[in-house]
């Protein structure tokens, strides 16, 4: 908390008012919100925000921009990505294979981020997930020690 002195109205100008600092995520939060206001499409925007909510704790909200962001960017692999971590994140799994899939058929192929994501945590087990990348390693060019 800090202290803001202000004049304004009061006869007390050095009446202390207690105001919040915002940190960095509430930032983000609040400018992207105020963008997607005058452009509801700010695909920018909307990315920052499922990140800013998602690192908040905040899934379901997340979720929702990620939703909207793959009606927007159907065929865009990250988005799907960022699609599948959002429903394993919220516990739904299955849903969170199928956009895993779609974005590995889009071309999604950093095999080592899929490994260490934790958002894909509660997927990590199921056999789906392991055949996953069971695949994409098969499909991905050896690379010789130097």
């Amino acid at each position: 908390m800090r202290k803001l002195y202000t004049g304004g109205l009061s006869a007390d100008i050095f009446r202390a008012i207690d105001t919040p600092l915002l940190d960095q995520t509430d930032l983000e939060i609040d400018l992207c919100e105020h963008i997607l206001r005058a452009d509801s499409t700010h695909v920018e925007a909307m990315l920052l925000l499922g990140d800013a909510f998602t690192r908040k704790g905040e899934f379901q909200k997340g979720l929702e921009f990620d939703l909207r962001l793959s009606q927007l960017k159907p065929e865009n692999k990250l988005i799907r990505y960022n699609l599948a971590c959002s429903y394993a994140l919220t516990g739904q799994k299955d849903k969170a294979l199928s956009c895993l899939n779609k974005a590995v058929d889009l071309g999604y192929a950093d095999l080592e981020h899929l490994r260490q994501d934790h958002d894909l945590d509660a997927i990590k087990s199921d056999p789906r997930y392991q055949s996953l990348i069971k695949k994409l390693a098969a499909s991905q060019p050896e690379t010789s020690p130097h």
